[in-house]
């Protein structure tokens, strides 16, 4: 049995790994071969029959997508609000059932995630409402190191996003019962310090935990602390079923350790998290009550595909895979005497290191004694002492008083420690690529010398490490994916210019922390040489500020107060590199005609960045008589049809140009009047909305492109299926 489970699991997991989007046809076909298979090869025939149903799932969640016009069009949605995420900086988000699209009705109701702009309150959780709104296909910055929103979003189960400003009708219902014991809740903290933690580790409500808690928590290891998943229902079943042994017995303890486990489930809203842990949970208090002894490895295969049956797409959530392999680590580390948690908890902290290094970029090195701290004092005193709260809430309200003060004393203390030990010690180590794979080399060199014969594979380490250390080409550019926005990093070995910041929201997303930092992280880049800003415009200089003080740049060039602003004719040394600064002639910073024009070059290759500039400044710069070849040209204004003239392109005469145009953006960039001048040109051409990150390295022949399109599997080139797939009728 253990055996089908996992290769059933296996089967549905290669989801993540499809290079591409097969033709839904395709899953008759494996069922069939599936059924035929079942008594000759049963292993098989499993991995057939869960490959069968996360094709069939996948076509099924996103079929409607393929509706005429959809993407890029205003379109009347009628639907009901999932779940209300508050977010601290005021806004707000809301995960909708849709009900009907533009009057169709839709089969099976895909969930869609809107952000909400308007003034009035959004709908309320439960309430129904009709409006327009614009949607698009999961879709993520691809740079190295930037969260992947489109499989973050499928793994939700979430397959369109968009945002609402106003509503045209709505349906109200009648509060729940958890709305309204939230509510209760909230009126109950407010004016505590500590609110905010009390509703993340209660009703899963997170939304009021600030960047800065969010940056603590990681950086000690300890953010599952607020996630309600395994650790807290375990613990609330745990509970139970002590009490209900004290009060019914055997069978009695079982059933209570399940409603409270249930009841638990139930305040947090059911969250993707919660539910996994509750699907096991209840399988095991099920086993045990039956009678019947199951292996951990069994309930865990068996648990596992329980969930993947209902979701398949649970495959692409990284919270699943990190429980799945916290609870095998905990099997595999079960037993033992004394010393349990410590041992138990460093065991953990080896065995998921690597996952965790290589989802979130570093490791905390103070997490091993964060959490031998914080686990017993979560599990034996707060979580019990909320639960208590949240009971009196419900049948003795004037009594809720002494447990919620004695929990903000303790929370606010408590989380005033913990940032102090985040901000005063730095434990949180980012490491680049080449430090990861250093620490798995490391790693795995230590599991090998476990095994017979392990001295045989020294000579293959040996290589590993001499490539890991190997230096690079002689200098790189590489023009990031920041939207519709512009940022291109060019970097000689460890010495980095960077060329615009790229956009920041009043949501406070911006693409610094998103796209440029963990870039730069993942390359071991600490600090600047350059930090050249365009122009003022927002898409190129918001970041600016911000990154100057991370960074600390030596030189600042373009629209800075009181520094060196670019002016025609401005050139210097830069390593193997000349760096010409071919407009404006007088500085200005505020339009987009005023962009710093910047020509790099080692004296065979070159690259010329263009800012904003329009057929003005580029008549302008061809009157100079100064020279603008360069094999390589960011597009002006985003190929714009205001910029890149004819004479521009050939007086330039690129064998290669980078629009930088965001995914789906309401300009239409670039153009298509300037994508028709460079092909008449023989210019090849390349969009970052569509590849990401455009990688190039300078070589001996012109430029060499480092990948190909939008890396990875077919979630991040759903546009480009859509496109391809014939529309539903």
């Amino acid at each position: 049995m253990d055996k089908r489970l996992f290769f059933f699991c296996a089967g549905v997991s290669s989801l993540l790994i499809w290079p591409w989007l097969p033709a839904r046809e395709w899953w008759l076909a494996l069922a069939l071969l599936s059924v035929v298979g079942w008594r000759s090869r049963p292993a098989l025939a499993c991995f057939l029959a869960g490959l069968a149903w996360a094709l069939c799932f996948t076509h099924w969640q996103l079929g409607w997508l393929q509706q005429p016009g959809l993407v890029g069009h205003n379109q009347l949605v009628v639907g009901r609000v999932a779940e209300l995420q508050q977010r601290q900086d005021g806004s707000n988000r809301l995960i909708v059932s849709l009900k009907s699209l533009d009057g169709q009705e839709l089969s099976p109701r895909p969930q869609v995630l809107l952000s909400w702009y308007g003034d009035a309150p959004p709908p309320a959780r439960g309430e129904g409402f009709s409006a327009i709104t614009r949607l698009y296909p999961p879709h993520s910055l691809a740079n190295p190191g930037t969260f992947n929103s489109a499989r973050w979003l499928l793994g939700q189960g979430i397959s369109a996003r968009g945002y609402l400003s106003a509503t045209l009708s709505r349906q109200p219902v009648p509060v729940a019962p958890r709305e309204r014991l939230l509510e209760r809740f909230r009126r109950a903290t407010e004016g505590l310090a500590s609110a905010p933690w009390l509703l993340a580790l209660s009703f899963g409500e997170r939304g009021g935990l600030s960047a800065t808690d969010w940056e603590m928590l990681r950086a000690l290891g300890i953010s599952h602390l607020f996630a309600i998943s395994g650790l807290h229902i375990g613990l609330v079943a745990g509970l139970g079923v002590l009490a209900g042994r004290l009060l019914g017995g055997r069978r009695g303890g079982w059933l209570a350790g399940a409603l409270l486990a249930f009841g638990y489930a139930w305040l947090a809203g059911f969250a993707v998290p919660t539910q996994r842990a509750l699907v096991m949970l209840l399988l095991w208090l099920g086993l045990a009550a039956w009678g019947r002894f199951w292996t951990g490895r069994r309930i865990l295969l068996l648990a596992m595909a329980l969930l993947l049956l209902g979701m398949p797409w649970l495959v692409l959530n990284q919270g699943f895979w990190l429980s799945v392999l916290a609870v095998a680590a905990l099997l595999l580390l079960a037993g033992g005497g004394g010393w349990r948690l410590l041992r138990l908890q460093l065991g953990l902290t080896l065995l998921l290191l690597p996952p965790v290094m290589l989802l979130f970029g570093g490791v905390s090195w103070l997490s091993l004694l964060a959490n031998l701290v914080l686990i017993p004092l979560f599990s034996l005193l707060l979580i019990p002492l909320l639960l208590l709260a949240c009971v009196l809430l419900v049948l003795w309200p004037a009594l809720v008083g002494p447990p919620l003060a004695l929990l903000d004393l303790i929370f606010s203390r408590l989380m005033a420690l913990l940032h102090a030990l985040a901000s005063g010690w730095s434990p949180w180590l980012a490491l680049s690529a080449t430090s990861q794979g250093l620490v798995l080399l490391v790693l795995l060199l230590g599991l090998c010398r476990l095994l017979p014969g392990a001295d045989r594979l020294l000579p293959a380490a040996g290589y590993l490490l001499l490539l890991a250390l190997w230096p690079g080409p002689s200098w790189e550019v590489r023009v990031l994916d920041v939207g519709q926005g512009l940022s291109v990093l060019v970097t000689q070995g460890q010495r980095a210019l960077l060329y615009d910041t790229g956009n920041r929201f009043p949501s406070g997303f911006n693409m610094a922390d998103a796209v440029v930092l963990p870039l730069l992280t993942r390359l071991g880049l600490e600090r600047l040489d350059y930090l050249v800003i365009s122009h003022e415009d927002s898409d190129h200089s918001a970041n600016r500020d911000y990154l100057a003080e991370r960074l600390a740049p030596a030189h600042r060039w373009g629209a800075w107060q009181g520094s060196q602003h670019c002016r025609a004719g401005q050139q210097a040394r830069w390593g193997a590199l000349t760096l010409r600064v071919l407009w404006p002639r007088q500085p200005g910073g505020h339009r987009n005609n005023d962009s710093c024009v910047l020509h790099i070059s080692d004296g065979r290759r070159s690259l010329l960045l263009t800012g904003d500039i329009e057929a003005g400044a580029e008549r302008a710069l061809l009157s100079s008589g100064q020279a603008l070849a360069a094999d390589l040209l960011i597009s002006p204004h985003h190929g714009s049809r205001s910029s890149s003239t004819v004479a521009f392109i050939r007086a330039v005469d690129p064998a290669l140009v980078v629009h930088t145009a965001g995914f789906a953006n309401r300009w239409g960039f670039p153009s298509a009047e300037v994508s028709a001048r460079f092909r008449r040109a023989g210019v090849t051409q390349l969009v970052t909305g569509e590849e990401g990150m455009i990688h190039l390295v300078a070589g001996p022949d012109g430029w060499r492109r480092q990948g190909r399109g939008r890396p990875g599997p077919w979630y991040h080139r759903l546009n480009a299926w859509l496109n391809e797939a014939k529309p539903l009728e």
